[in-house]
């Protein structure tokens, strides 16, 4: 298992390095955040002292192996806009995100997964069809869309909850909702297909055979073989969240990651760019390693190591 481990963390490191060497390569190819900062009326000498301030003067490989440098001590450098160190803005932002995704991912669950093994139980039926319907509907719907509709109805028509801001629970509401709605559809389709091929399994007639109660027929045997599929599409939401916060909290102006990255991004701010993309990427790394060790757990009969 030690084997292992080190290989998979060896192999995310590895991606995390591809990663951030690309986007690095693509924001310093894409424009000068230099001229984004400094006013319209600035002379050719302010720009180019800016550049020398901020090591722009520099060429592309030499900045490219001062940039490795620096991710190896985890020194991201500060932000252009802001010149705040862009590591303390990416950490004091990612407690938001996290709040929000775990909120989201939790309300998913809480629904999907009940809503996916009763439409299994209840196969052929009004809900069951509801069911599948849902999860059409909810993985086929743009997340913005689903944002925009909650904030007309909620915020505007009905406005019994605040369409934007941070710091309450009634914040959470809709940011989490929104996202909440998109996971569930896969949630409850993955669910409801995983435990439907289980239900046919011989090993299940036999227990319903020896008269075993149709509850515990469901929870121990059935759902526990169909879990894999379940936590699967679990991991992929929850990196779906952590990746793609970026629309829901610029719409709601959530003060999370994925609102400073998208911010970053726009003005050309390379150094917060830089560490937002590490912090995705870690995560998503972490995810994939939790889901193989989660495998195991579920069902001993999957080695994933010798």
């Amino acid at each position: 298992m030690v084997s292992f481990l080190a290989q998979r963390i060896l192999q995310g490191f590895l991606a995390i390095f591809l990663v951030l060497s690309m986007v690095f390569v693509v924001l310093n190819i894409s424009g000068d955040p230099i001229r984004m900062m400094l006013p319209p009326t600035a002379t050719q000498e302010d720009v180019e002292a800016m550049r020398e301030a901020f090591g722009f003067d520099q060429p592309l490989v030499f900045r490219y192996f001062t940039f490795l440098n620096q991710m190896a001590h985890l020194d991201f450098g500060h932000s252009v806009q802001t010149r705040r160190p862009a590591l303390d803005m990416v950490l004091g932002r990612l407690p938001a995100t996290l709040f929000l995704a775990f909120s989201a991912l939790f309300l998913a669950l809480l629904i999907g997964v009940p809503l996916g093994i009763l439409a299994a139980v209840k196969r052929g039926s009004i809900l069951d069809t509801l069911a599948v319907l849902l999860s059409m509907v909810g993985q086929s719907t743009p997340v913005f869309w689903i944002a925009l509709v909650l904030i007309f109805l909620f915020g505007v028509i009905y406005p019994v909850l605040p369409p934007s801001g941070y710091g309450t629970a009634a914040h959470l509401v809709l940011p989490a909702t929104s996202l909440a709605l998109f996971l569930l559809a896969g949630m409850t389709r993955v669910t409801r297909t995983s435990l439907i091929e289980v239900l046919n399994l011989p090993y299940v007639t036999t227990a319903r055979s020896k008269g075993v109660r149709e509850h515990v027929v469901i929870i121990k045997h059935a759902l526990r073989n169909a879990a894999i599929p379940v936590i699967t599409q679990l991991t992929l939401q929850m990196r779906f969240v952590i990746g793609g916060s970026v629309v829901v909290e610029s719409i709601f102006g959530w003060p999370g990651l994925g609102q400073l990255l998208a911010q970053a991004a726009f003005a050309r701010d390379y150094p917060v760019v830089i560490a937002c993309t590490l912090f995705v990427s870690l995560f998503i790394v972490l995810f994939n390693i939790a889901l193989d060790l989660s495998y195991s757990a579920i069902d001993p009969r999957i080695r994933l190591w010798d």
